[in-house]
Formats: structure tokens, sequence, C-alpha cells
């Protein structure tokens, strides 16, 4: 472009605007020029649930994602998936996770005759649709990514094929945190890392997944400065705190005695914390512990030792991957990017309660064979450990059920977003939101088109966050099929199957956010028009209405409950 041109356009540019201010239209970052547009930082942890942060009432020091919330929107009625890969499938396309083939965990859905070949559980996406990573990487970002992937293995799941240009990748759910690389379970006891489309066939000996990763981040970010011009998308997808429960060395006791009197006392803290930050109400009825769990003070002194442990080491991976964020902001400052920068931070399900040690695969006589489960080397590569049921009850506070189920303990998550730019600090949403929304509500905030040809499920809110008390709603309803377990939220409503009555129950979330009172008796018609809603969205996305619940790793007193 001539220099005469430029100035040109500079000066219709300058005319445009002032005709704007002088009409009183808002000039958001949205509408300005494409070259003022922020990066963005997604950071995705894995199996964090709804009060394991200082913002939301918990006793775990979370000092630098605490601080992001400060600056920025504390989501408190934020929905991902219950389960990770159908959450990063939804994360990533901004549709539901059936319509993308992630109904279930692709394994999970492998065991089920009746789901083979069924399209909504496939674990491949369909041809037409693709990340929303794409259209950022077609508006120019550079788009880099770190951590777990968990979308597939073919050379058309891989991050390159959905937009990412520089990516260091583990492409199973879940694996040992430190270079030893152990997978899951038997059938496949090796997890898998790959960076340039190639397999990394050894990592290095001081690995520890949650600090590899933003050291890999910064590395990418790093890399941009010959480009300085060119915004990045950067995606960063921790492992921490999933299973297997591991620390580096100088973090492992960090915790040790806070979770000595047990799991009923940290709860109740908790919980007063939520009320007093006015996450839930004062007068709302918490459910109770499920009576299999038994009390904390029936435990035997070896027993509590060893459960104690357990939160411990779950605490100091919140912490450390807490600190390893504010590593991540403290560079971004000081490279002068902060400013620039629109950072979400979210979970992808609530915390992990089921009995992987003893019901996952056959982890039962897998473990004590292949790794060194004392209680001394709890915490320690070689080490197996997941957290337990009474514990996942701890982390996801005054919500009912953890991962794996659609009680709010299993699907309601911390979220937060902060781009001072266009976010009020301080500020809180309350409106239901789905983590289908982040896609839109990002491409809206950074002014980028939708360059593929399908219509996303998710809903921008990046009027509500930029307008908090002008703003309408969020979106009226949202539906979720996982595992047999199904349910429909509806503004301040939820309809939740319950597999021990067999039949919907019906809860009003804003009064009993904890699922403890079933209306269905005193509101029929609206569980009928609840019930029509599901029915739509079940047939809209190829569910398969499953007739008993089949999700894994159940405790005995669950199977025989439910089924």
């Amino acid at each position: 472009m001539t220099t005469a041109k430029a100035l040109l356009q500079k000066f219709l540019i300058t005319i445009v605007i002032a005709i704007l201010v002088a009409c009183g239209a808002p000039i958001s970052d949205q509408q300005q020029s494409s070259t003022e547009r922020p990066n963005v930082l997604l950071i995705l942890a894995d199996d964090l649930g709804f009060s394991d942060l200082g913002v939301y009432g918990s006793e775990i020091p979370t000092p630098n994602i605490d601080a992001l919330a400060k600056s920025g929107a504390l989501l408190t009625n934020f929905y991902a998936n219950a389960t990770c890969a159908p959450s990063r499938a939804m994360l990533l396309s901004g549709m539901d996770s059936h319509a993308v083939g992630f109904g279930f965990n692709p394994i999970a859905a492998q065991r089920l005759p009746v789901l083979r070949g069924q399209p909504g559980y496939s674990g491949r996406w369909p041809s037409h649709i693709g990340s929303f990573v794409e259209n950022f990487t077609a508006a120019g970002y550079y788009s880099v990514m770190t951590g777990k992937w968990h979308q597939g293995n073919t050379e058309e799941a891989t991050p390159y094929a959905r937009g990412f240009e520089k990516a260091f990748y583990l492409e199973q759910g879940g694996a040992s945190h430190f270079s030893d690389a152990a997978g899951q379970t038997s059938a496949a006891p090796f997890a898998t890392y790959y960076e340039d489309n190639n397999l990394v066939e050894s990592l290095p000996e001081d690995f520890y997944s949650t600090q590899f990763y933003v050291d890999k981040l910064i590395d990418y970010i790093g890399q941009r400065e010959q480009e300085a011009t060119k915004p990045f998308f950067a995606y960063l997808s921790f492992t921490a705190p999933h299973w297997p429960l591991q620390v580096p060395e100088e973090w492992r006791d960090r915790f040790q005695g806070m979770y000595d009197e047990g799991w009923e006392l940290i709860r109740n803290q908790r919980i007063e914390s939520a009320k007093e930050l006015g996450l839930i109400p004062e007068a709302a009825e918490i459910p109770s512990f499920p009576s299999a769990i038994g009390s904390w003070s029936n435990l035997s002194l070896e027993e509590r030792a060893r459960e104690a442990r357990r939160m411990e080491l779950y605490a100091a991976m919140i912490s450390y991957l807490d600190s390893e964020v504010g590593r991540l902001i403290d560079y971004l400052k000081a490279t002068d990017q902060y400013d620039d920068t629109l950072i979400v931070f979210l979970s992808d399900n609530g915390p992990e309660g089921n009995d992987i040690e003893n019901g996952l695969a056959d982890n039962r006589e897998w473990l004590p064979s292949n790794f060194d489960q004392s209680f001394e080397n709890m915490g320690k590569a070689n080490s197996y450990v997941a957290l337990s049921r009474g514990w996942a009850h701890v982390s996801a506070g005054p919500l009912s059920q953890y991962k794996s189920f659609l009680g709010e303990g299993g699907v309601r998550v911390p979220a937060i977003i902060s781009y001072p730019k266009s976010i009020r600090p301080n500020s809180r949403m309350s409106s239901l939101t789905s983590i289908m929304d982040i896609a839109p509500t990002l491409m809206t905030f950074a002014n980028v088109p939708m360059i593929q040809d399908y219509s996303m499920h998710g809903r921008s809110a990046a009027d509500a966050l930029s307008e908090p008390n002008l703003a309408k709603r969020g979106r009226d309803n949202l539906a979720m099929e996982t595992y047999g377990n199904k349910a429909i939220w509806e503004n301040d409503w939820k309809l939740l199957w319950s597999w021990e009555t067999k039949k919907w129950e019906l809860f009003n979330l804003q009064q009993d956010p904890g699922e403890t009172n079933d209306l269905s008796m005193l509101y029929p018609a609206r569980v009928e028009s609840m019930v029509q809603l599901f029915s739509e969205f079940a047939e809209e996305n190829e569910v398969v209405v499953l007739d008993s619940e089949v999700g894994y790793a159940r405790y005995a007193d669950q199977i025989t409950s439910f089924n």
C-alpha cells in the first residue's frame, strides 16, 4: 500500500470512529482494527472441582488464579461435561459432544455393543466440523498448544489438523506426571507424547508435566517475537490434578497435617466459605456424604493417614499448578504482553471420585505388580494414587456427585475470564454458561470470523461479560448425556434422571444447589416440558438413550443401587 493510500485509509477510519462516538455508539475492542486484537491464553485444568480454588472457598492457596478472577469475571454457573474427552471436544468445537462423536470417552464407548457404529460415540469428528482454533489461525493468529490432547490419534485428529502451528502434547487422557510416562491401565501401560508431529522418544529426566507444559508454551510464545505484530492464541492443557497424584519432591510435604481431621471438617469449612463469598445461599441444604463412605472417625489410624496423604498430594498439585500459572503470567508481564492478553481459566469436569485403584480395568491386580503403592512412596514417581470418594465430595464442596455423573459436582466447575480492556474487574457472571460457549465468546472478543460451514451450538457470552448489568441472561437451557446419565437445565431449574429412583427429579438450583429437594411432584408441567427439551436435544445430536448406568470404576454400592 502506498503512503498516500495508507494516510487516506487512516483518515477515513478516524472520521468513522468520530461519527460513532458522536452518536453515542460504544467502540469495543471487538469493533476495533484487527491489529488491536487481543492475544488469547486458554488454560484448562484437569479434574479440578468447584471448590478447589481460593476464590471459590478453598483452603488451598491459589493466589495467582485468584488474582485472575479479581482482574476479570468469576463465572459461578459454568458447566463443562462430566468427563475429559467429551469436554475437550465441546471446548474445541463449540458443539455438543455427541455432535462430534464424543458422547463418552471413546474407550468407554467401545465396550458397549449398542454404541458401536453410532456416530455420536465414534470418537471421530465429522469431516465438516473443525476446531474454533482453525478460525483464529486463518485470521492471522499464531496458534500453539501444550499439554493433554485426548481427541484421537489419527492424522486428521491431531492438534496440527485442528489449527495449531506448534504443539507438544500427550495423546491419551492421563499418565504419570514424571519422565517414566507410565500409562493408566495395563492395556495402555505407556503414554505417548508428540511434538512437531513426531513421537517424543524420551522425556527429560527432570520432566514434570505442569512445569514442562509451561516451559514449552513460553518457548513457543517467545518464538513469535520474529512476528511481533501477530497476536497469539495459546492453549495450555494441564494434566493436573488428574490422577495419578504426583508432586515434585520440594512440594510433596507442603500440606502435611492439613487434612488429618478428615473430609467432614474440611468440607464444612469450604461450604461456610462459599456462603460467605455469596456462591451459595446461606440457607442452602448440603447433600450428605454417601453412607457407604462411612465417617472419618470410623477409619483406622492407618486408613486415616493414607486418606489424608491423598488430599495433601492433591492440594499440592493444585497449588503447584497455580504457581506455574503465576510464572506464565509473570513472563507475559515481563515481555509487555499481559495487558493485551485475554485469559481464560477453567476445568474440564468435576473431581475424580470413582474407584480408580480397584475398579478401573484390571487395576486391582496391575497396580500392585507394577507400582510401589507403599505409604512412603505416595506421590513419587512409580506410585499410582487417586483421589478417593470422600475427598471428591470435599472438592465438589456444596454440590452433589463428582466426575462422570451429571450431578452438579460432576459438571459445574470453576471458570474465570480476565481481559480488563473489556471485562470489568471483580465482576461475576451467574447466567447459565457452557464450555461450548467459550469458542464463540473468544471469537467475538478477538473479532475472528467463522470460516467453517456449520453453526456452533455454543453462544457468545462476550456481551454479558462486557456489560453484566445491561446484558440479557445467557443461554436459556442446556442438556447433557453421558454414561447413561442425563440432565437438562433451564434457567434456574434442573431436571436430572436418577438411577436410584428410576425417575426424573426436579431441582431449583438457585435455592438448592446441592440437589437435595426433589420438586417433580409439585411441578409436573415443568417436568413434562423439560423432558420434551431433552428429547429434542437427544434427537438432534444422535444420543443413544440407554436403559442403564454404564459409568466406569463404580463402587459396589453404586452398582447395586443403579442397576
